[in-house]
């Protein structure tokens, strides 16, 4: 049986074409559940529009037909969603911190750093094991594993 990380990377090789050709990334995949388990895709356009519940629809019957001609990626079956990455995001991997780069974003540390826990300002990404935060004051450093929680803030 393959582990959870090797059925993600045969995922996002299967489903990074089909989301391309339409214009949208895959931002993330996970799958959760024992038996049948529920695989979760999560669509990005690189442009902020979309993806639109259409959108998501074409994708997971496109993708759908791809993982059923596969017949060994999950014999016993599986749930697919497909989503878009909605306005107030916890953000995960490194792809997520790239896609969102100049957007507004909560920081949560999981203990004080200059005496605060919560830091607001425009993620500037990733740089090596730091989490770049512009805030008014300046720019932040702040280490991945000091981080507890990094979400979007919604901008009206």
């Amino acid at each position: 049986m393959k582990s959870k990380k090797q059925l993600i990377e045969e995922l996002f090789d299967m489903a990074e074409p089909i989301a391309s050709a339409d214009g949208f990334e895959v931002l993330d995949i996970e799958i959760t559940g024992k038996g049948r388990p529920r695989i979760l895709i999560t669509l990005f356009h690189p442009g902020g529009e979309g993806p639109t519940v259409g959108d998501c629809q074409d994708f997971s019957r496109a993708l759908g037909a791809r993982l059923d001609y596969e017949e060994s990626f999950l014999p016993e079956g599986f749930y697919l969603e497909v989503a878009s990455p909605g306005l107030e995001r916890v953000l995960k991997n490194p792809r997520e911190f790239e896609a969102f780069r100049g957007r507004k974003v909560q920081v949560r540390t999981y203990a004080p750093i200059d005496g605060r826990k919560e830091f607001l300002g425009t993620l500037g990404g990733l740089d090596g094991e730091d989490l770049v935060l512009d805030e008014e004051d300046g720019t932040r450093r702040i280490p991945r594993d000091k981080v507890a929680r990094t979400k979007l803030v919604f901008e009206p």
